[in-house]
Formats: structure tokens, C-alpha cells, sequence
């Protein structure tokens, strides 16, 4: 790879980076209405059985074996920060 190669891959991530922003956005608002109804049904924010089933669900959806730990760790990110937000909106 040269460098013209690098800045090539590069300017790809970034271009795929504000998609998944846009998405990660859409997927917090998704969390907030959420949030709303456990408020409303006074259900606890962590549904550990839902958090399982998401990860091995989206887990089959990897192609390549190699990302799955990876994404792995993406994925509970995104859980954790999800269940920051909705234990603050609780307060």
C-alpha cells in the first residue's frame, strides 16, 4: 500500500463513519422512546435475556469470523451506553 492508497482507505472510513453516526442517532432516539415506555411500565432498564439474544442474532449476521469478537465488543458498547442514557432519562 502507498500513500495515495492510504489516504484512499481513509477518506472510506470517514465516509462510513458519518453513516454509522447517522445511525447511531437514529438508534439513541430509538432508545429515548423506549425509555419512555419502561417509564410508563415500570420496567427495569436491563433486560439481560434481550441483550443475549441481540449479540448471538447479530452475531450470525457476521460473514467474517475474523470481526465477530470485534464486533462483539462494539455491540456491548452500544448497550451500555444505551443503558447510561436510560438510567439518566429516569432520573
Amino acid at each position: 500500500m502507498n500513500k495515495d492508497e492510504l489516504s484512499l482507505y481513509r477518506k472510506k472510513i470517514d465516509k462510513i463513519d458519518a453513516k454509522i453516526i447517522k445511525l447511531y442517532e437514529k438508534r439513541m432516539d430509538s432508545v429515548k422512546k423506549i425509555t419512555e415506555y419502561k417509564i410508563k411500565n415500570n420496567i427495569p432498564t436491563f433486560d439481560n435475556s434481550r441483550e443475549k439474544e441481540m449479540l448471538e442474532k447479530n452475531l450470525k449476521k457476521i460473514k467474517n469470523n475474523e470481526y465477530k469478537k470485534y464486533y462483539s465488543f462494539i455491540l456491548n458498547s452500544f448497550l451500555k451506553a444505551s443503558r447510561d442514557m436510560q438510567d439518566e432519562l429516569k432520573k
